[in-house]
């Protein structure tokens, strides 16, 4: 009997070895993005997750310990919070690149050469938090951060056009440029239009 009874613990400890050993191999580790920031006296921090391919944003409020989930499903455009609806994202027409081409002053008219553009139209429910909108448009910006999109926009700016609107477009616009050493340096314009008429950007990111 008692033989009977350790082969059956060592039969579960395999189970739980072999689950659980599954479900790591779906899930990636955190990556935190790296400044903590304020946000109505609280401080916040983002945090994703991709588990099965699909990332998972965790929004981490540090002085109340509490925590938000977001998540963008690219297949139905939906964003939710906590599982709950809270934005939708779609394709738009894409805008004029040709009015965008010079923002940066290049050395020459064929300085960056136009790659790619995408313009996204997004929804979003009444009363959205500044934090929630922050991620929503940080997720049709390619490497672009939360963070980074509350430091170019600013949270009072978010604030108010959360609570003023409830749609916006975000345009990105790709260059590239062959360097002297052959190396390509990438330059992505990003703008981001609420329905309230007013215009942010474009913002510029470089990487090599």
């Amino acid at each position: 009997m008692r033989k009977k009874i350790i082969c059956i613990f060592l039969v579960l400890i395999i189970i739980s070895t072999c689950t659980f050993s599954t479900a790591a191999a779906g899930r990636k580790s955190d990556t935190a993005e790296k400044d903590i920031i304020k946000i109505d006296g609280m401080d916040y921090q983002y945090v994703d997750e991709t588990i099965n391919g699909e990332t998972f944003t965790h929004i981490i409020n540090l002085t109340l310990n509490t925590e938000d989930i977001l998540y963008y499903n690219q297949i139905s455009g939906t964003v939710f919070l906590n599982d709950e609806p809270i934005a939708q994202i779609e394709n738009a027409v894409s805008l004029n690149n040709s009015c965008n081409r010079n923002v940066i002053a290049p050395l020459s008219e064929n300085y960056w050469k136009l790659h790619d553009s995408t313009t996204k139209r997004i929804t979003w429910v009444q009363g959205i938090a500044a934090a929630a909108l922050a991620a929503v448009i940080a997720t049709v910006i390619p490497n672009v951060g939360k963070i980074v999109v509350i430091a170019k926009i600013g949270l009072t700016a978010l604030s108010v056009v959360a609570a003023a609107c409830a749609g916006a477009y975000v345009d990105c616009v790709g260059y590239t440029h062959v360097q002297n050493n052959g190396s390509v340096q990438a330059r992505l314009d990003w703008t981001f239009r609420p329905s309230t008429g007013d215009v942010y950007g474009p913002y510029s990111k470089y990487t090599l």
